[in-house]
């Protein structure tokens, strides 16, 4: 559960950690959780791993800053992650990254070094955001030792709120909630395209909520 003391409290421990990524990280402007949601700073972002597994390999990372109805397409990245692991075949039939691929991605400290100083001062926006939270967490202990302490907003979660009573899960998929906003039909499966379209997708959202809906009503607890 998220809460203002704990998340504070593990900044404190960031800006104590001797890393510098870590430390500009704790040391960003953070919103308050009872601004308003229209003026946060938020970065979509989107994973490919290799599975559904706790442990599965990150083979990709999505991500692309906005605020408001302004998406930065100029500060999007799209970076493949090196993997030397023996990959889930029904893994790379869905998202396409083979062996011989992950093998010539980026080192994942590096990704991990660049993604942090993305979303610092940033609230994470993803389809099914628990898995990108997990993951990242999974990375800050991996990489540096440490629990990430990060605030998201789940753009599935939200549509189940907007749009209670729908029949199935497909119903709240990425592409059929985009599609009851209108929004075009995009290519599943490749992050930096994932994250745009659950960037798309909340600012579609945010435009069916009140004007003074604030953060804490909307992230995830």
């Amino acid at each position: 559960m998220f809460t203002k003391w704990r998340f504070d409290r593990r900044l404190n421990s960031l800006a104590a950690s001797g890393h510098e990524v870590l430390t500009d990280y704790a040391g960003s402007d953070w919103p308050d959780r009872n601004s308003a949601a229209s003026g946060a700073a938020y970065l979509a972002l989107d994973f490919e791993l290799d599975g559904l597994r706790r442990d599965a390999d990150l083979l990709q990372a999505g991500w692309v800053p906005f605020a408001g109805d302004c998406i930065a397409m100029a500060s999007a990245r799209s970076v493949d992650i090196r993997s030397d692991a023996s990959l889930d075949p029904a893994a790379v039939t869905i998202h396409g990254i083979g062996e011989q691929r992950a093998a010539r991605g980026q080192k994942l400290a590096e990704v991990a070094g660049s993604l942090i100083a993305a979303l610092s001062g940033c609230i994470i926006v993803a389809h099914a955001a628990e898995i990108e939270v997990s993951a990242l967490q999974r990375v800050g202990k991996a990489i540096w030792g440490i629990k990430l302490p990060v605030r998201s907003i789940c753009t599935l979660a939200l549509e189940r709120k907007l749009h209670p009573h729908l029949v199935g899960a497909e119903a709240y998929r990425l592409g059929p909630c985009r599609a009851r906003y209108g929004l075009p039909d995009y290519e599943v499966h490749d992050a930096l395209t994932d994250a745009i379209a659950a960037a798309e997708l909340f600012q579609a959202q945010l435009s069916r909520l009140p004007e003074d809906v604030i953060l804490g009503d909307l992230e995830q607890r």
